[in-house]
């Protein structure tokens, strides 16, 4: 089976869904226009599902005619906080947003395996249910808890959930799997140093602390390069370093804001420690206050094992032995995380640049854009991931 072996019909109808998608953009929990078009999409393909399930988010059901296991495929809807540099038809018209991460690709091709399971009659013929779920607030908004705390899911069985995400890395009909963990947990931090301003003539006079962070900020990097093992993998990041009004005044106050990217959970605690036990430090030794807070952000993606074992079996299958690539965790999160930890799950990488020009621009890049042979693809790896799952025998024997 190739990327050609869906008609143009088909794909001409992925191509015009996805551009629709990414002219209309919208952040966190404010994804209405985005979900009027998928609830138009589930209406033509006469798919009952149920909307505002965590804020925006919908869940669609396609049940089959015999019994069977239920599993549930994620697709996330929202943007990006980004004016968009490409120059295309489809280029957003919502000023300061893009789909710069795929999800507009993500819900196509959630729409697009709903499509092809009705198309070939796998629910006339086949045995259990798939929940669709489309899924608000993913870049940084916890969509995923969200809708899990709503309350919607609780007497619903799910025995595992699938989702995808465009790599730009890869070349389209390559795919990508982790094999254990998928994705780091991730944390935001806030520290705050007040000294003594003044005069920026006379810093003597004064507690300066801007020069505390500056400090704070060469120490984290000391943190990471000679106190984390070579082999492993942790980040810290600041992002934001906010002080000061003129040239010429050293100002009372100084924030810093940051993220902690690590994969173990000792390795978190471990971290979070340290840079408490730095913020303190430096602070005594400039002479100023100083404060650490830290916001709970997504947990590590883990991949379940049994799965990963049918996605590389599915995939080789299907595209052939070369499309499947082991990859190393990400640093990058993942809020789908929350969904593999109340039912146990798998991310899979999508290929998305064009095989003859290589890789061009990555995710949350205003210049990120995917060859949409790679909705085709995406469409034809997941409807046989999701059907040989419950058809062939492999749902009872990986629910197990």
């Amino acid at each position: 089976m190739t990327v050609a072996s869906l008609n143009q019909e088909f794909s001409d109808w992925l191509v015009q869904l996805r551009r629709e998608f990414h002219r209309f953009p919208e952040p966190a929990y404010k994804e209405f226009k985005t979900a009027e078009t998928i609830c138009r999409e589930l209406k033509r393909l006469d798919v009952p599902f149920e909307k505002g399930v965590g804020g925006t988010g919908i869940v669609a059901r396609l049940q089959a005619v015999n019994s069977g296991l239920l599993i549930a495929y994620r697709a996330d809807m929202d943007a990006l906080h980004l004016e968009e540099a490409n120059d295309v038809a489809y280029r957003s018209q919502n000023t300061g947003y893009m789909h710069a991460c795929g999800h507009d690709g993500h819900m196509t091709i959630a729409l697009g395996i709903l499509r092809r399971l009705k198309d070939t009659g796998w629910h006339a013929n086949g045995a259990g249910e798939i929940l669709f779920i489309f899924q608000p607030a993913e870049e940084g908004g916890a969509g995923a808890r969200a809708m899990l705390d709503s309350g919607f899911f609780d007497d619903k069985p799910v025995k595992a959930v699938f989702a995808g995400h465009l790599y730009p890395e890869l070349p389209v009909g390559q795919f990508g799997i982790a094999e254990n963990i998928c994705n780091a947990a991730a944390d935001l931090f806030a520290i705050r140093l007040t000294g003594k301003g003044g005069h920026g003539a006379h810093p003597h006079q004064c507690k300066d602390p801007i020069i505390a962070g500056a400090h704070l900020v060469v120490q984290f990097q000391n943190l990471i390069s000679r106190e984390i093992d070579p082999l492993a993998s942790a980040v810290v990041t600041i992002g934001q370093f906010h002080a000061g009004t003129a040239a010429n005044i050293i100002p009372e106050t100084a924030v810093l804001n940051g993220t902690l990217r690590t994969l173990q959970p000792d390795m978190r605690e471990r971290l979070i420690a340290r840079i408490r036990d730095m913020v303190t430090g430096t602070a005594k030794s400039f002479d100023v206050e100083g404060s650490f807070e830290i916001k709970d952000g997504y947990p590590a993606l883990i991949n379940d094992p049994k799965l990963v074992a049918h996605a590389i079996k599915t995939t080789t299958e299907v595209f052939g032995g070369d499309a499947t690539r082991i990859e190393r965790p990400r640093m990058g999160s993942e809020d789908f995380s929350f969904f593999c930890q109340q039912w146990g799950g798998f991310m899979i990488g999508i290929g998305c640049h064009n095989p003859h020009e290589g890789f061009q621009y990555g995710l949350h890049s205003s210049h990120f854009n995917f060859d949409e042979n790679a909705l085709v693809a995406a469409v034809l790896l997941f409807e046989n991931l999701l059907k040989r799952y419950l058809d062939g025998g492999n749902g009872k024997s990986l629910a197990e």
